[in-house]
């Protein structure tokens, strides 16, 4: 879902993949200050999945997935399917996830997370973002 806080979400997630060194290479732009990001191609896919950002450092020896979901994502068939698929990719070496939630999403989070094995995984770096710093919603965790 490409609403507007899925795409800052989408930004947030490129800037700390880049923060720990890779280099974007795929970008599901454009997005609010994406900048030389938005003019990249999309990532490549997964099986049936297209995450929304692939970085890769060292070469092509480390890669990363990011993520960039809502709260309204977190509960979707869609995602499970997504973080299924990313889930087989992370069990290899030198692959992270990169997650990014709304700070009142990751309690959402954590139970997506878990109903497909990732929750506590080293290899997922998950990203609270402040809900004033991405547009729309926000929301319990109940």
């Amino acid at each position: 879902m490409r609403s507007d806080t899925h795409q800052w979400l989408v930004l947030w997630a490129a800037r700390k993949m880049a923060s720990d060194g890779y280099t974007i290479r795929g970008y599901d732009g454009p997005t609010p200050q994406g900048g030389i990001w938005n003019r990249l191609p999309p990532p490549p896919l997964l099986q049936d999945i297209r995450p929304d950002v692939f970085g890769a450092r060292n070469g092509f020896l480390d890669v990363a997935y990011g993520e960039a979901k809502t709260a309204t994502d977190l509960m979707s068939a869609h995602t499970n399917r997504q973080f299924q698929v990313l889930a087989e990719s992370v069990t290899c070496r030198g692959v992270r996830l990169y997650v990014t939630v709304p700070r009142s999403a990751s309690c959402l989070l954590d139970k997506t997370l878990n109903r497909v094995g990732l929750l506590g995984n080293r290899a997922v770096v998950r990203l609270h973002v402040p809900d004033v710093l991405v547009s729309g919603e926000i929301r319990d965790c109940a």
